[in-house]
């Protein structure tokens, strides 16, 4: 990022990527991926400043916008406002973060000379009208100022325009009031609505989120942009001395469980890929990308910063990214993963009930019942969030996701049914963000069924290496696991080709890579960072949900992304 001449990083802190545990209490700031002081000092030690973006909420395609699951497991929840139980959590949670800052706000010899509060509130609250919402706005405020001291520069990050800012900020010298904005934008929008937030004096012109490129959706064309009409907007912020952020320059992957959705809580549902390459100008792998137009972003941004403001240094030396070729997955799980969750400790409930008050951040809730002496033997499941497997006497019998609607499906009497429900990630954006996984209800021949079996798995490193496997033949469920090997001569990143499966997730050494929906696309693949790969002997395991005995026999390892 510095070669390509950025004097600056912006980064958010996920809150619930450093809580270990559903309750909270076991924090990981230690961990290589988990290090935020190293890497503050990182980025310190290479003379950049620091833009951080704290939350509590940060939006960012990541699952909840950054909150923890357990905020969301009391039906009464509310999120983002000055309500007492989730300021009392909020609070908590900047106890520690915010001290461990501190240290490195530039007053104090570090590189951090901006701390945004909250995220784009305007789109979600309204300061105007809401005494509640202001109250809120100000009580980050407080408790930031108390950490952090009167000096640090708070700043908020609204929609370029008057009416997103006066909505998510507030008027005068409390905090800075900013915008963001992407190419073709009429900034001079967002700059008017700077000026009537801040004052004169404090008014920096700037977009703390200058769209290099954006978000995909499973089932959506991959969003590439142009390269030339990001430089031309660029440049003409340049020429008006405007400072600006770009979101994004380096592109991410969202590993896991952590990639969020966008909608409205309802059946408009919109999972984002795992990939989080963004288009930006460097890719997820740490190459260079190119736009829609064919122009290297990252090549464009570097001659146009270093036109105005002289050379930014030699760029480092490309990553390297192997092609290991094709693995063959000759092992198979002995179970489903339907049924390896039944051999677990129920959990009995009267009703369905949602993974969040169950105590479960992520993953998979299974759902247990039988259907005794029924009439009809209808069933019908409601709410689902958001991938729902079904199982007849343990024979897959049905697939139904979220935006389908309520499922249906006709049975007999006395018969076993499972239901393995799938969360895709929690809605990070808008008011849709009370968004619960699992099932909201189960009908049998129109009345809730009673007494359900609940039982949760989120494929942790222990639950991966208590699976056992046989060699692969005929198998008759879905949602099994396979698995092979391969050795690598040197550790080094690469993709894993998945177009021979249809749904699931990927692991390699018990990490997990992220999910694919390759029938959905656009992504083919999923980026293996190097960190991931040994020397030696390396496993890879695919949970494949849908394709069952037709699932492929084998992956490639390939060294650039493959696409629908």
């Amino acid at each position: 990022m510095k070669s390509m001449g950025l004097n600056a990083v912006q980064l958010y802190v996920p809150w619930n990527f450093h809580e270990m545990d559903f309750e909270g209490t076991t924090l990981d700031f230690t961990s290589p991926s988990r290090d935020l002081v190293h890497f503050l000092e990182l980025i310190e030690e290479r003379d950049m400043m620091i833009l951080l973006r704290p939350g509590p909420y940060i939006c960012g395609e990541w699952d909840l916008g950054g909150f923890p699951a357990r905020l969301l497991a009391s039906p009464d929840a509310k999120l983002r406002t000055n309500d007492k139980s989730y300021m009392g959590e909020v609070t908590k949670w900047f106890n520690v973060l915010l001290p461990m800052l501190e240290p490195h706000l530039i007053q104090n010899g570090g590189g951090i000379v901006m701390v945004q509060v909250e995220n784009e509130y305007g789109s979600f609250g309204d300061v105007t009208t809401n005494p509640d919402d202001e109250a809120y706005i100000r009580a980050l405020v407080d408790l930031m100022r108390k950490h952090l001291g009167p000096e640090v520069i708070l700043y908020t990050t609204d929609g370029g325009n008057y009416n997103s800012m006066k909505r998510g900020s507030l008027p005068g010298d409390v905090v800075l009031t900013l915008g963001d904005y992407g190419p073709g934008a009429d900034f001079s929008s967002s700059l008017e609505g700077q000026a009537k937030m801040n004052p004169a004096s404090a008014n920096p012109a700037m977009c703390t989120e200058y769209y290099t490129g954006w978000l995909t959706h499973y089932g959506e064309d991959l969003a590439v942009t142009e390269t030339a009409a990001m430089i031309d907007t660029l440049s003409s912020m340049i020429s008006q001395n405007i400072s600006f952020n770009l979101y994004m320059a380096h592109g991410g992957t969202s590993f896991g469980f952590w990639a969020g959705a966008n909608g409205n809580g309802g059946t408009d549902y919109q999972p984002d890929i795992t990939s989080y390459d963004y288009n930006s100008p460097i890719s997820e792998d740490g190459r260079h990308n190119v736009g829609s137009d064919g122009l290297d972003k990252f090549q464009a941004i570097k001659d146009l910063l270093e036109e105005h403001f002289g050379p930014a240094g030699s760029e480092p030396s490309s990553p390297v990214v192997s092609t290991y070729g094709e693995v063959a997955l000759d092992e198979a799980s002995v179970m489903s993963l339907s049924e390896e969750m039944l051999s677990r400790d129920p959990i009995l409930i009267s009703t369905a009930t949602r993974q969040e008050a169950l105590g479960q951040r992520f993953g998979f809730t299974q759902y247990s019942f039988e259907t005794g002496d029924c009439g009809e033997c209808g069933i019908t499941l409601g709410g689902i969030g958001d991938y729902a497997n079904v199982y007849v006497d343990g024979k897959f019998s049905l697939a139904a996701f979220r935006d389908d609607g309520p499922a249906t499906l006709t049975t007999k009497a006395n018969q076993k049914i499972d239901i393995l429900v799938e969360g895709m990630g929690r809605i990070n954006f808008s008011q849709g963000i009370y968004d619960r996984k699992g099932l909201q209800t189960v009908k049998l021949d129109g009345v809730e069924v009673q007494g359900l079996e609940h039982r949760m798995v989120e494929l942790t490193k222990a639950d991966m290496g208590a699976i056992e496997y046989v060699r692969r033949g005929a198998e008759d469920s879905s949602a099994r696991f396979y698995r092979g090997k391969w050795t690598a001569e040197t550790a080094s990143a690469t993709y894993v080709d998945v177009s021979n499966f249809g749904k699931g997730y990927v692991f390699i050494n018990s990490f997990n890579l992220g999910r694919f929906w390759t029938k959905k696309g656009p992504v083919l693949t999923l980026f293996v960072p190097s960190e991931v790969v040994v020397e030696g002997i390396n496993e890879i395991i695919v949970l494949e949900l849908e394709e069952g005995e037709e699932a492929g026999a084998s992956v490639a390892l390939v060294d650039k992304p493959v696409f629908l």
